[in-house]
C-alpha cells in the first residue's frame, strides 16, 4: 500500500467533521490549493493554503509509515509548533486518482475528525 502513495497529490478539500453532528468546517475555506508529497524512502510533506488568501496556510513535514489501511505521519517540522512530535493517524481510501485521508484531529478531545481529499498530480 505504501508504494501506492508515493508521488505528488493536489489538494481538493480539507474539512473538519464534528462528532456531535454540527456542520463541517473548512479551515482554509472552500477554495483551497495544496500539495502532498510522499517519497519512496518514507518522507512526507504537506502544504495547504486558502486560494487567494496567502496568509491562510498550513504545512508540515516528517516521516510516514503505512500499516494496513492507515498512514501515520510523524511530524518533525510544522507551521504550528505544537504539532512537532505528534504522530497523526489517517485512514486511507482510494478511488482511482483520488486519495481521501481521514482520522482524528491533531489534538485529542476536540470532538472532531479531519478529512482531506487529494488528487494524484501528473
Amino acid at each position: 500500500m505504501a508504494h501506492d502513495l508515493v508521488g505528488a497529490w493536489g489538494l481538493e478539500s480539507w474539512s473538519l467533521e464534528y462528532e456531535d453532528g454540527r456542520p463541517s468546517e473548512f479551515p482554509l475555506g472552500l477554495a483551497v490549493r495544496g500539495m502532498l508529497l510522499y517519497t519512496p524512502d518514507g518522507r512526507v510533506s504537506a502544504t495547504l493554503m486558502g486560494a487567494g488568501k496567502p496568509a491562510a496556510s498550513f504545512a508540515y513535514a516528517g516521516r510516514y509509515d503505512v500499516r494496513g489501511d492507515a498512514v501515520y505521519h510523524s511530524i518533525e517540522i510544522a507551521t504550528d509548533p505544537t504539532l512537532v512530535g505528534v504522530t497523526t493517524t489517517r485512514h486511507i481510501a482510494r478511488e482511482g486518482d483520488v486519495l481521501t485521508l481521514s482520522g482524528p484531529d491533531f489534538h485529542a478531545g476536540t470532538g472532531r475528525r479531519q478529512k482531506v481529499v487529494w488528487r494524484r498530480l501528473p
